[in-house]
């Protein structure tokens, strides 16, 4: 069988995105020798086909993820590969500003949520690839998930056991750019599975740690410290699953993980002595760029990490009260911290514990043409957080070097934000070739605030000016959000399928940076702070943002040529933003739209040689107080881009050439985010036992700028010059590994 034939068999969609995907034998591309249709769960919580989704649905598959993954790519890169309306990966632990068309996205692992009230941008240092099975895609906003998904939908699904029999899979991997005896990554994994016809396992351990960075210039790239990078970095993923079947009827699905992404940098940012080097040092005059620089030496009582424990229980009833039943509970808790960032006269880090609890539940009822889903989900979110300050002396004498912990202060008020909502799904066939589909989703949220004496007063009494301070008071807020969906798709032919879908999504945008702020008098004579004015969380209500999106769309699976393509529009009726001095954030009553196209062709030139390309075209305007449109400030918006492969196969290896581009992209403010284009070739070679996999990264030593590292020097220009937010992109890296599965 070719690989071609074997190919051919997947099903619309699935087909358009798995032809990016390469293989590298005919015994390896017996995965994907299938006839039945790809189910997903992205688009209405229950298993469903995608050629009968009225929407944009991509599909990675595990091929496709195993051969990028030991190509070199993380896991942000892998989406934005795959996924032409995902933003490029920032190369660091955040994944800020990678949004979905342009908009925030959802993503959850097995269906339970990674969104949190407190909106830090991690959700994909969250699992090692090696422990995916596939992921599924949404593109647009949702009414289905309720809060977090107005751009679309990610579902990354873990590998379970796949038989009866005892099965292992070992990998080691190593990358380089082989730029100085710092620039080595290495990579473990072992994994074990199996089991009964009653019960079926699964457990894997995944060590990693990377080291320098360098970029196409050989220099060491620098250190991220506002989001944190992923330089010097030990990851461990612990994840078992496990799944029972007690019945024919009745299946319980476990998953337990444990991940860690902890940084250990000896590099710093020399900021030069008494800080002298950034704006507004201590001496009140502009700061000498030039005493910036990245330096061995570095040390602080807090780096950059991620640390979270997640548990799940999936449990479906396909006969239960003449229903499939399906209810999902889950416990999430997370600590997220921060490596030392300058606020101009001492350095400080934070740390952020999230807690989720959530309970969903789903029944399913058939009738005929028409099929029912609803029921209900809600979810208690509550989220702590503290900021280590260090000592000035010692950060002053060392440039900001080395951090020792003077004190402990807290960063933003406690909230916790309970949900609880109801919704209602119908799909009803008009023909055996037209399906419309729509729904609604009530849902009722309660936001609960501490009282909080403001960050700055608590910063200066640490420091010794005043001893007590006022609180800002705290309060409760209360929503009812209505959302509501409608599509239909049309089958042209049986490759062919046409659609239209209107949907609303819903956002609450981190109450903990919007409350909990506070102006003062003060020190009086006892160094107390008196409270002048603040926001009355009681009175005066965070506002949520409502984003109506509408999509057209076409996919075709031939037997040379897939496509998949759309054209959307959302609008949104207020605008989120940051204040740059207080990294606060504000909302306006400025609507805010998003449009653009976003497709994909995969067109297969003989047996042996696959060409594709991908792209995504988009816009975002904010609307001025004159009625007319505004482009978004380049800190929020999201940039076109494009991609383009070409692929060979052959019995033992194959090989495949890949290029992505970002173009160019400003705003209203003269403000620009430059674009680039880097090429990866990545490759396997199928050995006698186990296979040999392989990758060169930025094949062209192209050096450029990340995105999140362009954004960021506007983001914190307040804070010091663009040289400290300068995050360069990885020069080439080589990667080399092996797998082998018994």
């Amino acid at each position: 069988m070719s690989v071609k034939k074997g190919m051919f068999q997947l099903t619309t969609v699935a087909a358009a995105v798995a032809a990016t995907t390469f293989v590298s034998s005919v015994a390896f591309a017996q995965e994907y020798k299938t006839t039945e249709e790809k189910m997903v769960v992205v688009s209405s919580r229950a298993p469903k086909a995608i050629s009968d989704i009225p929407g944009t649905v991509w599909y990675i598959d595990n091929a496709q993820i195993e051969q990028e993954y030991r190509g070199g790519k993380s896991l942000g890169e892998i989406l934005a590969a795959a996924v032409p309306s995902l933003d490029v990966s920032s190369q660091g632990r955040t994944n800020y500003g990678q949004n979905l068309r342009g908009r925030p996205m959802l993503v959850m692992i097995d269906g339970v949520s990674l969104n949190s009230s407190r909106l830090i941008s991690r959700q994909l240092d969250s699992i090692d690839p090696f422990n995916i099975d596939r992921i599924e895609i949404l593109s647009g906003a949702t009414a289905i998930y309720g809060a977090g998904a107005t751009g679309g939908v990610i579902n990354i699904v873990t590998k379970k056991a796949e038989s009866d029999e005892l099965q292992f899979e070992s990998y080691v991997s190593t990358s380089s750019g082989f730029n100085s005896s710092d620039d080595f990554d290495y990579k473990l994994a072992q994994s074990v599975s199996g089991g009964n016809n009653l019960v079926k396992g699964r457990a894997s351990v995944v060590y990693g740690e990377t080291q320098g960075f360098y970029d196409a210039n050989g220099d060491i790239v620098v250190p991220d410290i506002t989001q944190g990078s992923v330089q010097f970095n030990e990851v461990i993923d612990v994840l078992g699953t496990l799944s029972i079947t007690p019945t024919d009827t009745q299946t319980v699905n476990l998953l337990a993980q444990y991940y860690s992404s902890e940084q250990d940098s000896p590099y710093g940012i020399y900021f030069g002595q008494d800080l002298a080097g950034v704006n507004k040092n201590i001496t009140g005059n502009p700061g000498d760029k030039s005493l910036i620089d990245v330096r061995e030496g570095f040390e602080s009582d807090r780096q950059g990490s991620t640390e979270r424990l997640m548990l799940n229980v999936d449990y479906s009833n396909t006969d239960f009260l003449s229903h499939e039943l399906l209810v999902q509970a889950s416990y999430r808790n997370e600590t997220l911290s921060f490596i030392p960032f300058i606020y101009s006269t001492y350095l400080a880090a934070s740390e952020q514990e999230t807690d989720v609890i959530s309970l969903r539940a789903a029944m399913i009822k058939s009738l005929d043409n028409l099929t029912l889903t609803y029921g209900i989900d809600g979810y208690i979110d509550r989220l702590d957080s503290n900021q280590m300050l260090f000592d000035r002396q010692t950060s002053y004498n060392s440039g900001g070097l080395v951090n020792r912990k003077a004190s402990m202060i807290g960063r933003y008020p406690g909230t916790e934000v309970s949900s609880i909502a109801g919704f209602i799904q119908a799909d009803y066939a008009i023909t055996e070739d037209w399906t419309v589909e729509g729904g609604y989703r009530f849902q009722y949220m309660n936001n609960k605030v501490d009282d909080f004496v403001a960050s700055g007063t608590q910063v200066a009494i640490a420091h010794g000016n005043g001893t007590s301070a006022d609180a800002v008071p705290g309060g409760e807020t209360d929503y009812d959000i209505g959302l509501f969906n409608l599509g239909t798709i049309y089958h042209l032919t049986q490759n062919d399928q046409v659609w239209a879908n209107f949907s609303q999504g819903f956002d609450l945008s981190d109450p903990a940076k919007y409350y909990g702020v506070g102006t003062y008098n003060g020190p009086d004579a006892n160094g107390h702070y008196n409270l002048t004015g603040s926001i009355n969380v009681d009175d005066s209500t965070l506002a949520g943002i409502k984003t109506n999106s509408y999509e057209i769309g076409y996919r075709h699976d031939g037997s040379d040529l897939s496509i998949q393509t759309a054209v959307y529009y959302s609008q949104s009726d207020k605008e989120v933003s940051a204040n740059k001095k207080t990294l606060n954030i504000e909302i306006s009553d400025n609507k805010t739209r998003v449009y653009g196209w976003e497709g994909q062709a995969a067109y297969w030139l003989s047996n042996a040689w696959q060409a594709g390309v991908n792209g995504h075209l988009v816009k975002t305007e904010v609307q001025n107080s004159d009625g007319g449109w505004d482009k978004q400030s380049i800190n929020y918006a999201s940039a076109s881009k494009a991609g383009a492969w070409l692929a060979w196969f052959e019995d033992s290896y194959a090989l495949k050439l890949q290029s992505q581009t970002l173009f160019n992209l400003d705003d209203e403010a003269g403000n620009e985010i430059n674009g680039y284009t880097v090429f990866d070739l990545v490759g396997n070679y199928q050995l006698p036992v186990g296979s040999l996999g392989f990758g060169i990264q930025n094949l062209l030593d192209r050096e450029y700028s990340t995105v999140w590292g362009q954004r960021a020097a506007g983001w914190y220009s307040s804070y010091g010059p663009a040289e400290v937010f300068d995050y360069k992109g990885r020069g080439r890296t080589y990667t080399v590994n092996y797998q082998v599965k018994f």
